[in-house]
């Protein structure tokens, strides 16, 4: 039975102190409950000092060892934990022990001192995650330099995509090279996690093998402007470089230097703290145990049909040439030049943009493309990610219209709507590193929705404010129609909202409210002139909600060539 014992508290500096070296360890240290108050996302970093022997390996049986470090882990009731210098007999005995937990292995190399915890001497870093496996999207990457050939131990990321109290984000645990200008492995690391992270929160912890002063940590301080923004655990609202001692002198007298940290992403954790832990699993004292804890804080939410993160709906559009053209909103109705994010294949595609299907903070884009259903992420200014497929009804798309219309049922969740000769249905989404459609369809109408009747259904957002989007539609003489949410449920009696005949407008869009005024308003493209290639207008919605204004012409030339509007 494991002896447990509560922590008085938390210091006033956010860290308990290590006491000194008083004698060997032979045997491990109690582990301590999470006191009172603790936030909740909870995470370890610990070099476990797996292979040295003679230096630091513990003398502890396997089962020992093991048990040893899943009682602090189990204590802290840990999210997410990160070891260095493990073997894999340690990490496969982990594994064996805490089957609530996933895992992330990563190894480089093999030392012969991991003989001592089994056959495999694979020698590396581990991640654990608590969850299932299944949730769980590990990568890792070699962050040492290219241009040191001579470095024989590459050192590695290793990271995991998973949900961490209810929320996904990037989890990483990292083990650097000791401090030495020409060996900064810290930029290629904070490249690397950014662009896994695209946007996610972001955990960081290990042994960085530097000293908080020491210039190779500029970078992780630094972090990377607009995209990715850390402070350490430890520190309050003002960044800070703290100076707990992790690590041990050479005579195993003191703990003087700092080499083990835990970062947070600024914008999604509060109540960011740090204390360090004595555990009796090495031989000598060498690496103090690093837990953390923190709580989630919410960015501002996104606001519908933003792309650019500027909290200003944009506008997308396909080009007959293929390509899919991202329009910059204004926030007066109008829309700036251009650019191309996407480059060809897109013209048989049904694309829109409503909700965060990734749980990142930004709205992404959703694109059937034959048969299959794919999740483009946003990476924040309207550049689109590697595409992610839509999971439980990845194909099976091909005679569907499908239009991304945002949180149709008001459970929180980005929503689908999908038309076929045989009616409109409602697709209800789940957010996550591996965005899916899990529950059945919702008929949300029958046959009237077919597309002779029905050619074009709009996505404007929550038109009349109960937290729920709404759809328009334009019927084959003109009509547009409102069709209020009735949540998950048959669509009630639509309203009509103004006309505007195909022959003269052939294409109509939204983007919601393109003004500011908290109307939805509407797009038209007019039929090309004798001497023109077509212009845009934009239609203001009406202070009552039941039509539009006079329309204004917002692109003069060039959108008879458009094929959608979102």
């Amino acid at each position: 039975m494991r002896i447990r014992r509560r922590l008085a508290g938390w210091a006033a500096t956010g860290a308990m102190a290590a006491g000194l070296v008083a004698a060997v360890p032979t045997t491990a240290a109690v582990s301590a409950e999470a006191p009172a108050g603790t936030p909740p996302v909870r995470t370890i970093t610990y070099n476990v000092c797996g292979a040295h022997e003679g230096v630091c390996r513990s003398e502890l049986s396997l089962g020992d060892w093991a048990n040893g470090v899943v009682g602090h882990i189990t204590d802290w009731d840990s999210d997410v934990v990160m070891l260095q210098e493990m073997c894999k007999g340690q990490y496969d005995e982990l594994r064996k022990l805490l089957p609530g937990y996933a895992g992330v292995w990563n190894s480089n190399q093999t030392a012969a001192g991991c003989s001592k915890w089994g056959a495999d001497q694979t020698f590396g870093q581990a991640l654990l995650v608590k969850g299932p496996q299944s949730q769980v999207t590990g990568m890792s990457a070699v962050v040492t330099p290219v241009h040191l050939p001579e470095v024989t131990e590459p050192r590695s990321v290793v990271c995991a995509k998973a949900p961490v109290e209810g929320r996904v984000v990037l989890a990483c645990g990292t083990h650097l090279m000791q401090n030495d200008a020409k060996r900064n492995d810290t930029p290629a690391l904070l490249e690397r996690i950014d662009e896994w992270a695209n946007g996610l929160p972001v955990i960081l912890a290990g042994d960085f093998n530097d000293d908080p002063a020491d210039s190779n940590m500029d970078p992780v301080y630094a972090g990377r402007p607009g995209t990715l923004s850390l402070i350490e655990a430890g520190c309050g609202d003002t960044p800070c470089r703290t100076g707990t001692s992790t690590l041990v002198n050479e005579d195993k007298t003191a703990y003087v230097s700092k080499f083990d940290y835990t970062f947070f992403s600024r914008q999604d954790f509060r109540d960011r703290r740090s204390e360090t832990v004595e555990t009796g699993l090495t031989k000598v004292k060498d690496h103090l145990l690093l837990r953390s804890a923190a709580s989630f804080q919410n960015r501002p939410a996104p606001v519908g049909g933003d792309l650019t993160g500027d909290g200003v709906r944009d506008l997308l559009v396909v080009h007959e040439d293929g390509t899919l053209r991202l329009y910059p909103g204004l926030g007066n109705g109008r829309f700036a030049s251009y650019r191309v994010i996407g480059n060809g294949g897109w013209g048989a595609a049904d694309v829109s943009h409503r909700g965060d299907w990734t749980g990142d903070g930004r709205e992404d884009v959703v694109a059937r493309i034959g048969d299959n259903l794919w999740v483009y992420p946003n990476t924040g200014d309207g550049r689109l990610g590697e595409r992610i497929p839509m999971g439980a009804r990845p194909a099976g798309w091909q005679s569907a219209d499908v239009l991304a219309v945002g949180d149709v049922d008001g459970d929180g969740q980005p929503d689908l709507v999908g038309r076929s000769v045989n009616g409109l249905y409602l697709h209800r989404g789940s957010v996550g590193v591996h965005p899916t459609l899990p529950r059945s369809a919702v008929v949300l109408g029958g046959t009237e929705w077919a597309p002779a009747a029905l050619p074009e259904i709009l996505a404007p957002g929550d038109v009349n404010g109960d937290g729920r989007a709404d759809l328009w539609a334009r019927a084959a003489d003109g009509q547009f129609r409102q069709f209020l949410s009735a949540g998950a449920a048959a669509l009630p009696a639509p309203t009509a909202i103004g006309t505007a005949g195909t022959a003269a407008y052939p294409l109509s869009g939204t983007v919601g409210d393109a003004d500011g005024d908290g109307r939805a308003d509407l797009l038209l493209t007019v039929t090309p002139g004798t001497t023109g290639t077509g212009d845009l207008r934009f239609l203001p919605g009406n202070a009552t909600g039941t039509g539009f204004g006079s329309p204004v012409t917002i692109g003069t030339g060039g959108w008879g060539a458009i094929l959608a509007l979102r």
